[in-house]
């Protein structure tokens, strides 16, 4: 029988990713988590033969239905749909206890480091989801902890890239000449569902992903390669800068930047890459979605 894999976000960037490569695995039955099961991502997920079922993180009586039978879990929190500390980290633990609960045999969750105890300064989205972690391992969940890196998707919205009145367009992101891990979510999506496939291989173990580590100069040359005669360049702004710009999260992203420029995260083009030979570097990534990209430019 097909093993029933409850996938919590499956209308975001990550649980989707998740969602779509289960679905295209006959060995998987795909329970979708969402709170609104008539949206358009979730009749479109239930169109391809997922089971879609109406769940909260902040309503914890619904976490056992969607886990009930289930042989294994996908959990990522997401912290700036709210920007509540506290809440995320109990939304975290919510979901663990109900997987507890429910005897799920495989869970495995989303994280990322602890930025405060390592660095000194907070950064509440990657803190909250070490919280996580870490209840998690105090509960001896069958867990696998994944972090994702930097989201190739991320430049197709635009707020992302900034046109210059001379007709060029900078990348935003300060990471001051430092290399930065990243991927496509999408791909990440089969990744995953080779850990689910191996269990036994994955459990009680951490996997950074990576298709390829680069600079945000490198990315713009990349992107003025593919989409000339447009021509990109990378921001010369500091995270410290970029904290003070005023914007609600401004400072929680500087912090993030800095915390990426200045420490080793733990990613793995090796392991990535034994989990899903065909994840794609960002160059292969771009030549794959130029029109996206020059649609979100226009």
């Amino acid at each position: 029988m097909a093993k029933v894999i409850t996938v919590f976000g499956a209308t975001g960037a990550q649980g989707g990713g998740v969602a779509n490569a289960l679905l295209e695995d006959s060995d998987f039955q795909v329970r979708v988590v969402t709170r609104s099961a008539s949206s358009d991502k979730a009749q479109a997920l239930q169109e391809r033969g997922a089971e879609v079922v109406q769940a909260s993180y902040d309503d914890p009586c619904t976490l056992g239905p969607a886990l009930q039978d289930a042989h294994g879990t996908f959990v990522v929190t997401n912290y700036w749909e709210h920007r509540d500390f506290d809440r995320a980290v109990q939304q975290g633990k919510a979901v663990a206890d109900a997987a507890k609960a429910a005897g799920v045999q495989h869970v495995v969750f989303s994280t990322l480091e602890h930025v405060h105890k390592m660095a000194g300064f907070p950064v509440l989205h990657f803190d909250s989801k070490a919280l996580v972690e870490e209840y998690m391992t105090s509960l001896d969940l069958p867990a696998t902890f994944v972090k994702y890196p930097f989201f190739y998707e991320n430049y197709l919205k635009v707020r992302k890239i900034r046109k210059l009145e001379d007709g060029n367009y900078e990348i935003g992101y300060p990471m001051e000449g430092a290399a930065l891990d990243g991927a496509s979510v999408a791909d990440l999506g089969f990744a995953i569902r080779a850990i689910f496939r191996n269990r036994d291989q994955w459990l009680h173990r951490s996997v950074g992903f990576s298709a390829d580590k680069l600079t945000i100069q490198q990315h713009a040359e990349t992107l003025s390669k593919h989409l000339a005669p447009k021509v990109f360049k990378a921001t010369k702004m500091t995270a410290e800068r970029f904290c003070k710009l005023g914007f609600p999260g401004a400072e929680e992203l500087g912090n993030g930047f800095k915390f990426c420029r200045i420490h080793s995260c733990e990613r793995s083009g090796e392991l990535t890459r034994q989990l899903y030979p065909a994840v794609r570097s960002f160059h292969t990534w771009v030549a794959d979605n130029k029109e996206a990209l020059l649609n979100t430019l226009d």
